[in-house]
This record gives structure tokens, sequence and C-alpha cells, in this order.
């Protein structure tokens, strides 16, 4: 009997942990994962989408994507543009000693260096995506990086929801 609950609480662990995956969410705190978007002008937003760890480049970028077209319907706009767009990797060392690493910072680009030696450890990465958008009249309908965004809502909210959005 005891074999059983062991093997129902595994299993259950394991669904658990396949329904809990990446989240299409706001990030809550600085270093967390999640959206996060910055009214810079009347008509122009900062969005940015930081991954968990594991989380799939491809993914980051969608769902960066997602909540721009998000921000242009909440305000009434049928298209949003694409002014600039940076995916970054952010690789986090933990254990030896001092290494070697090449960071992204948030907002504004700020790159670092620091070189040193490493006896061990693992290392992670994880992508995150920075877009300035224009939202509003003097969108054009249709050019390079404009986007209908009720069209690509509809299109990535499959992929949104099944990766946990």
């Amino acid at each position: 009997m005891n074999r059983k609950i062991v093997a129902l609480a595994i299993c259950g662990a394991l669904l658990s942990a396949c329904a809990s995956g990446p989240a299409y969410r706001a990030a809550v705190e600085p270093d967390d994962y999640g959206y996060r978007d910055t009214l810079l002008t009347s008509d122009r937003y900062r969005v940015s989408f930081a991954g968990d760890y594991g989380m799939a480049r491809e993914t980051v970028e969608n769902f960066a994507l997602f909540r721009a077209a998000d921000l242009a319907v909440n305000r009434g706009a049928e298209r949003f543009r694409i002014n600039s767009r940076e995916t970054s990797p952010v690789t986090s060392h933990s254990g030896g000693g001092p290494s070697t690493s090449i960071g992204y910072g948030w907002g504004y680009p700020f790159w670092g260096t620091s070189v040193g030696y490493s006896t061990g450890g693992a290392s992670r990465t994880r992508y995150e995506t920075v877009l300035e958008i224009q939202v509003g009249d003097d969108v054009p309908e249709q050019g390079q990086d404009v986007y209908n965004a009720t069209e690509l809502k509809r299109n990535l909210s499959a992929s949104v929801a099944a990766d946990g959005g």
C-alpha cells in the first residue's frame, strides 16, 4: 500500500511540474521572469520579456511580441510598429571560483565583462527580449515591422496558453 502512495505522489509531482511551466505574466521582482513595459512618450513604449532559465529564445521573443500586441489592443490601436528589438542571453554562474561572463543590464543596454578563473561550478542561460514600439495614429497601415495587434494576439495565443499563460 505504501508503494502505491509513493508512486501516486511521484506521478502527481511530475504532472504538477509539467503544468507549472513558464508563464506569460508580469515580472514581480527586478530579476524575475515575465514582462515589463514602460511608457516612454505618448505613443512609444519599451516592452520586455525576461525568460526563466530553460525557456526557449523563440518563446521569449513570442511573449514580448504578445505583450506589445496586448498594449496596442488595450490602447484601442489596431496595429503597432517595432522601432527596435534586441534579444540577449543572460548567463549566471554558480559554484566554483571566479569566472568569465558577459551580461546585459536592465533598461538601456549596459554591457560589462569580468575575467578570472573557474574551478568548477555551473552556468545557466536565459533570454531577454527588449522592444521599443510605437502605438497610435502615426503607425502606417503596412510596412516593415508593422503588426496587426489583434491578428498577432490571435495567432500567438495558443502558444502563450500552452506555455503557461
